[in-house]
């Protein structure tokens, strides 16, 4: 038995797309765009030769050609495109100042600033959403919730996708970790866009995040008392990894360091700075991706009497728990250390 599609709008139109081995044909009950005797290659959905549409139909548009290749299920998705419901698919930021990308979501620094210069979306179906709704864009967690954009869209469905929305927002500064619920809206009209608006939203987030360090230091001791740690701390070009990604809220986390030059410099000690409320799990080496050595053991702590050291951040003042290697030149520049981070 042939495989078929039927799609149906009552009252007004009928599609009917048919395949066999060899032919493929599309009738519509008002406008009638036939191909005859169109063969397709048997097993991969595909078109051997090209059609050319003769009626505007969803997004097959009069005029255009589907060309040899082009597979049954994206002529179908055309046809039927009217009827398809719109979706945020995906979002990222663009931002200036001290902040690392997450995914959808962005990471900044506690203390320190950060703004958003734009926001980039993806939508499917966007030709589908609701012209007369504004693009809406807030900081839920700012008191009073903050709008960060409220942008008329003539006609979404003429946007490129994705589609990037200039933005001017400083997010504010947070002296502890927080996460920031940054919520975007519109919305789409139902009933195959006759009936009444339906919200379309998406939540995204921004999260303030203490760093952690992995460095070299030709220093084999810790600061003395609550003196600052940057005075441990070594240049640009002795750093190993600096990074936002590591949750205080999640019972453990791994990070992935590169070691290099540095580190098997054998004047020279890798030191570990982990906020005070996490402590250093297992340490695993690997070498091309295969495990060579468990370094869980080859690491001293100090804490300053459980106090931590000062490693102010802008306005902020967070406390650090160190960790230095046993010896210096521990690690060959071809390992890579796996880092466990308890909290």
């Amino acid at each position: 038995m042939p495989n078929k599609v039927e799609i149906t709008e009552a009252g007004k139109n009928t599609v009917l797309v048919s395949t066999s081995p060899i032919t493929v044909s599309i009738n519509e009950t008002v406008h009638t765009v036939e191909v005859a005797a169109v063969q397709r290659a048997v097993g991969n959905a595909t078109i051997t030769s090209g059609i050319d549409i003769t009626n505007t139909i969803g997004d097959a548009i009069q005029g255009g050609t589907y060309g040899a290749g082009t597979t049954l299920e994206e002529i179908v998705r055309d046809l039927i495109a009217p009827f398809l419901e719109p979706a945020f698919v995906s979002t990222s930021f663009s931002a200036a100042g001290i902040h690392q990308a997450a995914g959808e979501n962005l990471l900044v620094e506690v203390g320190l600033a950060a703004s958003l210069s734009a926001i980039t979306i993806t939508w499917s179906n966007p030709e589908n959403l609701n012209d007369a709704a504004n693009l809406i864009i807030k900081d839920l967690s700012a008191t009073p919730t903050a709008t960060i954009v409220d942008q008329a869209i003539t006609d979404y469905g003429a946007l490129s996708v994705p589609y990037v929305q200039s933005v001017s927002y400083a997010v504010p500064i947070v002296n502890s970790p927080v996460t920031r619920s940054i919520k975007l809206s519109t919305n789409y009209l139902g009933n195959n866009g006759q009936g009444s608006a339906v919200p379309l939203a998406k939540t995204v987030f921004i999260h303030h995040r203490r760093r952690v360090f992995v460095f070299t230091s030709l220093s084999d001791s810790a600061p003395v008392g609550v003196e600052n740690a940057a005075t441990l701390y070594g240049t640009a070009t002795s750093t190993l990894i600096s990074t936002l990604a590591v949750d205080e809220t999640a019972a453990s986390q791994s990070i992935a360091v590169d070691c290099n030059a540095n580190s098997a410099d054998t004047s020279t000690f890798t030191w570990i700075f982990i906020p005070i409320a996490g402590t250093l799990g297992e340490v695993a080496a690997e070498v091309n991706g295969k495990g060579v050595a468990d370094y869980t053991d080859s690491w001293i702590e100090s804490n300053n009497g459980g106090t931590g050291y000062l490693f102010a951040a802008g306005t902020a003042n967070p406390m650090y728990r160190l960790y230095r290697s046993r010896q210096p030149g521990a690690f060959d520049s071809d390992v890579t250390l796996n880092i466990e981070i308890k909290h």
